[in-house]
């Protein structure tokens, strides 16, 4: 097995590389470089790139990249981007000694066990149970969730989907009406629709016409320094999102019985971190009526790691792949 892996994380909006390795039994990232999807017609372009910028030679190197996708049968056709990607059509090209593709949510819920307190912010202390399972999931471009399992001996096991695609369950007037607006422009309503960068043009059109204002295009970061500065619908905006989230995220431990805990991951999660942290979206995901004394005491943490799906990424090949 090579003692240094090259890990990749394809996103909805970025591209990251790093060398991966471990270091006193943890894997760690080093030579991490991020770079915007946009700038590349296809993955194998970027790659290059990194390849060439660090002096690598892919020969020497086994890789393993974390991708915004399902893999199968080695191959990987991205959610939220027009790429396929292929493991063996990736070998030859480069000379890999071996590649392998995962969901970019499995990556990232393996590399839970592997970061450090630093890069895990508590949302909600409570008591972690040893025995269950814990939930990695939230939104960046698209909604990512994966199941974290505990096998003990420090084996860990991943389960992942496209749980994203899980009806979106409004709860409040506003939401139920922007759900029927959303509904009636596009069908199907999932919680990547909503709580999503893929869905916020959507969400954002749907808003304007239910607040009679006239739809004016809007950066994100925009978007959240209006809803600071007062603005209601801009407010509402991120508060349903949040809600949106916090309330996915609750169904996902309830369904797994997840009670070691639930980890929000995604840039979409770490910028509404203010809106996650606040009691009304909080109360979406514990208040679950006769049965909510089951997730009382489910912790949260808010996973800050820029490197979390590389780490994870090398997690797989450096410890799994070991056993």
């Amino acid at each position: 097995m090579s003692s240094i892996v090259l890990v990749g994380d394809v996103g909805g909006t970025n591209i990251r590389f790093g060398l991966s390795e471990l270091v006193d039994g943890k894997v760690v990232v080093h030579d991490f470089v991020k770079m915007p999807g946009k700038d590349y017609a296809c993955f194998d372009d970027a790659l290059a790139n990194y390849l060439t910028g660090q002096k690598l030679d892919a020969c020497a190197l086994t890789a393993v990249f974390s991708l915004a996708g399902p893999p199968i049968g080695g191959t990987v056709a991205l959610t939220n981007r027009d790429w396929i990607i292929s493991e063996s059509d990736l070998t030859t090209k480069f000379g890999f000694q071996s590649v392998e593709l995962a969901n970019d949510f499995k990556a990232m819920a393996r590399s839970v066990p592997e970061i450090d307190k630093n890069g895990l912010e508590v949302i909600r202390s409570g008591q972690s149970k040893s025995d269950a399972p814990y939930i990695v999931a939230g939104p960046g471009t698209g909604f990512g969730v994966a199941t974290l399992i505990n096998n003990g001996h420090g084996r860990w096991q991943v389960l992942s989907g496209e749980g994203g695609y899980m009806a979106y369950a409004p709860q409040t007037p506003i939401e139920i009406e922007l759900a029927k607006v959303l509904r009636r422009n596009q069908g199907y309503v999932s919680v990547e629709h909503v709580c999503a960068g893929i869905g916020l043009i959507p969400v954002h059109t749907a808003m304007c016409e239910i607040y009679d204002r006239a739809y004016v295009e809007t950066e994100p970061r925009d978007m959240l320094e209006a809803a600071a500065a007062g603005d209601e619908m801009y407010a509402e905006i991120c508060h349903i999102r949040a809600c949106g989230t916090m309330t996915a995220l609750g169904d996902l431990v309830l369904a797994n019985g997840a009670l070691a805990g639930a980890v929000l991951a995604g840039g979409v999660s770490e910028r509404l971190a203010s809106y996650l942290t606040a009691e009304s979206a909080l109360e979406r995901f514990y208040e679950r009526g006769r049965n909510s004394r089951f997730i009382a005491n489910c912790p949260i943490w808010l996973l800050t790691e820029a490197t979390a799906p590389l780490i994870g990424a090398g997690a797989i090949h450096l410890k799994d792949r070991s056993e």
